[in-house]
C-alpha cells in the first residue's frame, strides 16, 4: 500500500485557498475540483464553456500525472456545470477525454461556482 501524501505541482493552478491539488490515501489520489485556469497565468481561459472544460481537465491530468495516476485510472468523477445549456457540450468532451472503462460519474447543475466559473470537476483515481 502506497504511503499517504499530499500532491502539489506546478503544471496546474496554484490553490487560491487552505487545500492542496490531491491527497494521496491508501492506494487512491482525491483531487481537489479544478476550473478552466491556465496554470502559467492563473487567469480563467478564454472561449466559453468548452475551453473552460477542457482545461479544467488538463489541469486534472496534470495533477494526476504528479500524482502517478493519470486520467485513465479515474474510478469516480464529479462534474458541477452552471448552465443546463452546456451538458450536451459536457458530454461530448467528457466522452472524449476519458476512455473504456469510463469512470463513474456524478454530473449536476450549480447556482454559481468560484469568480464565475462555468464549470469544475474532480475525481478519485487509482495509483495501480
Amino acid at each position: 500500500m502506497s504511503p499517504d501524501r499530499t500532491i502539489t505541482t506546478k503544471e496546474a493552478p496554484e490553490p487560491r485557498g487552505p487545500y492542496v491539488h490531491a491527497r494521496q490515501h491508501s492506494g487512491l489520489v482525491y483531487v481537489t475540483a479544478q476550473i478552466g485556469r491556465d496554470p502559467k497565468t492563473g487567469d480563467f481561459v478564454k472561449g466559453g464553456f468548452e475551453a473552460e472544460f477542457n482545461q479544467a481537465i488538463d489541469n486534472l491530468e496534470a495533477i494526476l500525472k504528479a500524482s502517478g495516476s493519470s486520467l485513465d485510472r479515474v474510478v469516480k468523477a464529479q462534474i458541477e456545470f452552471v448552465d443546463e445549456d452546456d451538458l450536451d457540450s459536457m458530454n461530448r468532451i467528457y466522452g472524449a477525454r476519458f476512455h473504456e472503462p469510463l469512470p463513474a460519474r456524478t454530473s449536476f447543475g450549480v447556482a454559481f461556482l468560484w469568480k464565475g466559473a462555468k464549470v469544475q470537476i474532480d475525481c478519485i483515481a487509482s495509483l495501480a
